[in-house]
């Protein structure tokens, strides 16, 4: 396990840090200040970083090349008056080709992600893989 602290810092400002390695980030409210990640900005940077790792955890043990690759992750709140997560679009920019089988895999990888099956069953997750080939993606 990798506890960390979020600690009040005043004025609508907040410290998260990873007590396991003393790291942290700044946090604030994107309501109000919006100049550092928000939580919702946290859980976006979670959950595409999840997928990148899960995803280039299976390219390296099977020798695909996903060095470049990106994600870019859009959060949408809903819901009054207790707003919550209601969908995720997810992004995933490979800068290369791979084959039919290997893109196919790599996809499947991705969606093994931890953090991706935490959200509830109806918040909407949708992915889309961009592949150097094929700018236009897919879903």
């Amino acid at each position: 396990m990798n506890p960390v602290e979020i600690t009040y810092q005043g004025h609508e400002r907040y410290r998260a840090l990873n007590t396991k390695n003393g790291r942290s980030v700044a946090v604030d409210c994107p309501m109000t200040r919006g100049e550092e990640f928000g939580p919702d900005g946290l859980v976006a940077a979670g959950l595409g970083a999840c997928m990148l790792i899960s995803m280039n955890a299976f390219a390296e043990r099977h020798g695909l090349d996903t060095s470049g690759a990106h994600a870019d992750v859009d959060v949408s709140l809903a819901g009054r008056p207790q707003p919550r997560i209601s969908a995720i679009d997810v992004t995933i920019r490979l800068p290369r080709s791979y084959d039919d089988a290997d893109r196919v895999a790599l996809e499947k990888a991705a969606g093994t992600c931890p953090i991706k099956h935490s959200f509830r069953d109806d918040t909407e997750i949708s992915t889309r893989f961009e592949y150097a080939d094929d700018p236009g993606g897919h879903a």
